[in-house]
């Protein structure tokens, strides 16, 4: 139904992008392929999906929807930039809450390979280099761009909660694995919030 709605009422693009997501998350789950098993490649299928073709076709659809012609905005490029680098630490700190269950039936996850400690660290300072370039845009881009409370100030705090939350997990309590995981999915759509701000 999906498919066919899009098809019928959205320009061809968008159709295609559609399609591109659709069948990335086929590919993703259905075998053979499930690209879920690979690090690599659930990230890539993650952060293709959720930053890059969620944000850009949303806003795409809504332009179209409204009759207006189809520009650019500094803003959806940062929130489509950032929202990949985001989507990628989630497809890596995916498999944080099963690893127990994961290693008592001998399944082999990046998250058993490399362990909690290790992704934990990875993707924490990958997500405050991620709040610090998006400080960094807020105070290096033309006047008027962002509202510079939202971008410099709510970017800072989210950093600063994120840092928080890592400096309170406990990898070998799987309750505090829980709760690090939550809390990145937390911030995930707390930057949508921000986003309307900003």
């Amino acid at each position: 139904v999906g498919p066919s709605i899009v098809y019928n009422f959205f320009p061809t693009l968008l159709f295609k992008l559609y399609m591109l997501g659709w069948g990335l998350g086929a590919i993703y789950s259905v075998p053979p392929f499930r690209t879920k098993r690979n690090p690599l490649l659930a990230g890539l299928t993650i952060a293709t999906v959720r930053g890059f073709l969620l944000n850009f076709g949303v806003y795409y659809a809504v332009k179209d929807a409204i009759g207006a012609p189809f520009a650019w905005s500094p803003k959806v490029a940062f929130v489509a930039r950032f929202m990949t680098v985001f989507a990628t630490v989630i497809a890596v700190t995916k498999d944080l809450p099963d690893v127990e269950g994961d290693k008592a039936y001998n399944i082999s996850t990046f998250a058993t390979k490399v362990g909690v400690p290790r992704i934990a660290k990875g993707a924490t300072i990958c997500l405050l280099l991620n709040y610090a370039h998006a400080i960094l845009t807020g105070v290096l881009s033309k006047a008027g761009t962002f509202k510079p409370f939202p971008m410099i100030g709510g970017h800072a705090a989210l950093a600063i909660m994120l840092l928080a939350r890592f400096r309170e997990l406990e990898p070998e309590k799987l309750a505090s694995i829980k709760k690090y995981y939550k809390h990145i999915w937390d911030l995930f759509y707390l930057e949508y919030l921000l986003y309307a701000l900003i």
